[in-house]
């Protein structure tokens, strides 16, 4: 049975395992874009018009708004859509590839991506062509409540996809002028460093098979290479016990890192994520997907060492430029209901007052961090081996690997996209496509196929899907 990772805050226990009384409701069929995806294989989202995904003027850009946003946020952006659109325009394109969907052309109440791409007259299941109005890199403004988690999952199936949404309207223009800053060349320097930070928790499971399995890949021990060899990455690695705590995190974000001649660029965390009642939607908010650290012991209630979250954050933080892929349960944001356990009436249990964005990338992103890959709703190990149990740390290091060769956030994480499609097209094959009279698969296959497609469905980008790391000026 899938082992759900996640520590309970006011508790610390981990999640009960699943039985396979909790799987039998996991069984809805994947939508007909995420199959079409997975049947199309290692192909990117765009059409052949796109010879160069760097190219904005040929890929576009593109911002999506709710119908009834407030026209201070796009205010508050408007150094960074200005610069997209000179980047877009820069060969004398005009104004074709570069869209602000606002007011009518936004995201309405409960509209679905299937039925704002159909307004537009683009399709979820076929290749991106820049010229038909959508622009290949979209980035979502607003909260998940207005504009669901579902909805850029869907559009993230072939565009690439980021969403931006903060509490306060003056982080928005904090995070548009400190990527256009970036991106002139007027950020401090970083460096070509890596830096993975995961725990080993004693008496717990997950912990010691995700360290075990993606330090020695990444750290390049046995026969593996190491994280970025060909970018000429240095890779330090701070895990277990003594060095996966909240104080060495702390000095991590202020780019206080050995070896290293600046800030680090590139930041991986591998533990479990913090999960908070409903019961205190402050705390929830404030706290949920922070990350466990190595003091924590399980069955003892989180201490303020235990977990590292948005206001631990510290006041020198250098993390302008960062790219961050967090594997944390709830790290990315947290659903209003349950997507996995029932109540016993049978009833989604609630999880929230409403879906939100985690508090700990909003505050990394205000800061000038360019963007975070993480997971909505708890995650699973899917993400480092395959549902057999095989170590797959590949689906993690593409990702990561593609941003320290230069390519826009949105691009990188296309992986995990595929991963969802080619899931969901291998468990439609094994719940329909078998032959009359032929033998279903046992259902702890189906019932890790349901699990691990949604597991893949779940990462989401945080930040500007072209946002992306200025090689040429790290040291």
């Amino acid at each position: 049975m899938p082992i759900p990772m996640g520590v309970s805050g006011t508790t610390g226990d981990i999640h009960r395992p699943f039985t396979e009384d909790d799987l039998l409701h996991i069984s809805s069929p994947d939508s007909a874009a995420a199959q079409a995806r997975g049947n199309r294989g290692n192909v990117l989202g765009f059409d052949s018009s796109v010879d160069s995904p760097l190219d904005l003027g040929q890929t576009g850009w593109g911002v999506l708004f709710a119908s009834d946003a407030d026209p201070a946020i796009q205010e508050a952006l408007q150094p960074l859509l200005d610069w997209r659109k000179q980047q877009v325009n820069k060969d004398g394109n005009g104004d074709d590839l570069f869209h602000i969907f606002s007011g009518p052309d936004g995201v309405k109440p409960n509209q679905t991506a299937g039925s704002w791409a159909a307004n537009k007259g683009v399709s979820l299941s076929a290749p991106v062509s820049p010229d038909k109005g959508v622009p290949y890199y979209m980035l979502i403004v607003g909260s998940p409540e207005r504009i669901s988690f579902e909805f850029q999952q869907q559009l993230d199936l072939q565009w690439a996809v980021g969403r931006l949404y903060f509490d306060r309207v003056e982080d928005y223009n904090s995070y548009a002028r400190k990527i256009v800053d970036y991106e002139k060349g007027l950020a401090p320097p970083q460096s070509k460093n890596a830096v993975l930070w995961m725990p080993r928790n004693p008496l717990d499971l997950s912990t010691p098979i995700l360290a075990g399995t993606i330090g020695p890949d990444f750290l390049g021990q046995g026969n593996a290479k190491p994280l970025g060899q060909r970018q000429k990455y240095q890779v330090t690695g701070f895990v277990g016990d003594g060095q996966a705590t909240k104080a060495k995190l702390t000095d991590i974000f202020r780019g206080n890192v050995a070896g290293a001649a600046a800030a680090p660029s590139v930041l991986f965390t591998g533990s479990h994520g913090a999960e908070w009642p409903a019961t205190d939607p402050t705390v929830q908010h404030q706290r949920q997907g922070a990350l466990v650290t190595q003091s924590w012991v399980k069955g003892r209630p989180l201490q303020p060492n235990d977990y590292f979250a948005a206001g631990d954050i510290p006041d020198d933080a250098q993390v302008h430029g960062l790219m961050y892929f967090m594997f944390a349960c709830f790290g990315g944001g947290c659903p209003d209901k349950d997507s996995y356990f029932l109540a016993q009436d049978g009833t989604r249990l609630p999880l929230s007052p409403a879906p939100f964005v985690a508090s700990l990338p909003q505050a990394l992103l205000s800061r000038g961090a360019l963007a975070v890959i993480a997971h909505v709703d708890r995650a699973f190990s899917y993400a480092f081996q395959d549902v057999m149990g095989t170590p797959q740390t590949q689906l993690i290091r593409t990702p990561i690997e593609n941003v320290m060769k230069g390519q826009p956030v949105g691009l990188a994480a296309d992986p995990l996209s595929l991963q969802w499609g080619s899931l969901a097209a291998i468990l439609g094959q094994a719940q329909g496509g078998n032959l009359p009279g032929m033998r279903q698969p046992p259902s702890p296959v189906i019932a890790n196929l349901l699990v691990a497609r949604d597991d893949a469905r779940n990462y989401v980008v945080l930040g500007d899907p072209f946002a992306r790391l200025n090689m040429d000026a790290m040291k």
